[in-house]
């Protein structure tokens, strides 16, 4: 069964080297970077919530957007998360097949 970020990660089934192992981190690294990204994001759509003084039509429709716009930065970020495990246990293969 393929772990959830595995599509994103090196072809690692060659040799262990410290190449791979430095692609590895630096991968590690940007995934990390995006994942922080996404979550502040997502902190700043969540405290933007429309409340129930919205009443106009676009304004309900505005709030609905968001509410579905933060659902999507949430889904993301979980993505990004399981990518960086995904990642981080690539790590592990590879020192310790090194």
């Amino acid at each position: 069964m393929e772990t959830a970020g595995a599509g994103i990660l090196p072809d690692v089934s060659g040799a262990p080297n410290a190449e791979t192992l430095a692609r590895l981190r630096r991968q590690r690294g940007l995934v990390r970077e995006l994942r922080d990204a996404v979550e502040v994001s997502g902190r700043r759509l969540a405290g933007r919530e429309a409340g129930p003084a919205w009443r106009s039509p676009a304004q309900r429709a505005y709030g609905t957007g968001l509410v579905e716009l933060s659902a999507t930065v949430q889904s993301a970020w979980r993505a990004l998360d399981d990518a960086l495990w995904a990642v981080d246990e690539a790590i592990e293969r590879v020192k310790a097949a090194l």
